[in-house]
């Protein structure tokens, strides 16, 4: 089996996402013995890179983006030239960086997400969160008063940014990954994002102030399963496959989802879905096997997994 692992470096990418060789090597020591891997960093999308590509009869995809190309613009490149890559279709892709149109979606499917402000008569009170309706990685997000809200709204929407009341809550993670015969989904159980010091306003990472992660956080039965439902349904109304990682706030035992990575970056020490998967004994060896699985799952049949038939939870 041949299979390619394509990436961009860090400063190639548009949001500067954290990717280096660790990234790289972690994932290409993670191959199946029986593979022959090969590690491609990514060019301008061009005839000779399809040509490149379409020797592998898998692309592992850790391509977050290539200059103004984002990371769903090179998915739905790969789609286009008929490249076996191992992450959620450009089109999926696409639709997820949208985030009014999850919102939209999400609520079809009964998921409680945060609101975005239709009229300005609809600011009250309280905190108020302003986030641009496309793009990732916590960037241009603003956490304003009512009054600063109500003072920016017309210019929000002017530069196409979504107002949404700012939810007081517990933030967590859950990663949505392949089972073991990669015919359907798994979860792994939530983490949870925590500000430090204590305070009320934050976001994950360290834009907003620093966090650190639990990866044991303290739930009730009914709050670890409302995330979970809240998750895994996200993950299944958009479409995705083989992996995700979906942010929710937890606000009295609604989950209210925040946001729906398509393509968690898989840094191994820094990043949640690695630490996540080393702290339930999945071994990165047997997570690329999986996807691997997955792959000739989806390919083979030229079909999507019913995702509802397959939906497995790791408790």
């Amino acid at each position: 089996m041949k299979i390619a692992i394509l990436y961009a470096e860090s400063r190639f990418t548009p949001w500067r996402e954290n990717i280096d060789t660790n990234t790289v090597i972690t994932l290409h020591k993670a191959l199946p013995k029986s593979a022959n891997g090969t590690i491609i960093h990514m060019t301008k999308p061009n005839e000779d890179l399809v040509k490149l590509l379409s020797k592998f009869d898998f692309v592992i995809n850790l391509c977050y983006g290539y200059y103004h190309f984002s990371q769903a613009d090179v998915a739905e490149w790969l789609d286009q030239n008929n490249i076996k890559h191992l992450s959620s279709g450009g089109t999926q892709q696409q639709m997820a960086q949208d985030k009014l149109y999850v919102e939209t979606i999400l609520g079809e499917y009964k998921i409680a997400v945060p609101k975005s402000i239709q009229h300005l008569s609809e600011i009250c009170q309280g905190l108020y969160i302003s986030k641009p309706r496309k793009g990732g990685c916590h960037r241009g997000i603003e956490i304003t008063d009512a009054h600063t809200a109500r003072t920016k709204f017309d210019l929000n929407c002017t530069e196409d940014k979504l107002t949404q009341p700012y939810l007081i809550g517990r933030e967590f993670s859950v990663a949505i990954i392949p089972n073991e015969g990669g015919t359907g989904f798994e979860t792994l159980p939530p983490l949870e994002v925590i500000p430090y010091p204590k305070r009320t306003i934050y976001l994950a990472g360290q834009s907003h102030g620093k966090t650190r992660k639990n990866y044991h956080p303290l739930l009730s039965f009914t709050e670890k399963d409302n995330i979970i439902d809240a998750c895994l349904t996200a993950h299944k109304a958009l479409g995705l496959t083989f992996y995700s990682r979906v942010d929710v706030r937890l606000v009295g035992d609604t989950a209210f989802v925040l946001d729906v990575n398509t393509m968690p970056n898989m840094h191994p020490t820094k990043s949640m879905l690695p630490g996540l998967l080393k702290t339930h004994k999945i071994g990165m060896r047997e997570f690329v096997k999986r996807i691997i699985s997955m792959g000739q799952h989806i390919y083979n049949t030229n079909m999507e997994p019913k995702l509802a038939e397959y939906i497995q939870t790791t408790s």
